[in-house]
């Protein structure tokens, strides 16, 4: 596999939205949840990339979704539901 190959899918352990999970420059698999809070989860040994892949759906077995999971809604503030004004 190239780097930037992707490994396959995992929901993101602080939003949930599911995203891809792609290969860095070192082979170790790396998510970025691009569809939902931003977070960068990536490893530093084998030991930590084991892991990872062991909690993906391989690419193979995982078609590409025709539209991401949404990010849940956030609640709106005390102040956005008084006036209607996001803050």
């Amino acid at each position: 596999m190239a780097k930037g190959d992707v490994l396959g899918a995992m929901a993101c352990p602080l939003c949930g939205t599911v995203s891809d999970v792609n290969e860095d420059k070192a082979g170790r698999p790396l998510l970025f949840c691009r569809h939902g809070c931003r977070l960068q989860l990536f490893t530093r040994n084998e030991l930590q990339a084991d892991g990872m892949r062991r909690k993906l759906t391989p690419a193979a077995a995982n078609p590409s979704p025709a539209a991401p999971t949404p990010a849940p809604e956030k609640s709106k503030s005390f102040f956005e539901s008084i006036t209607g004004i996001p803050a």
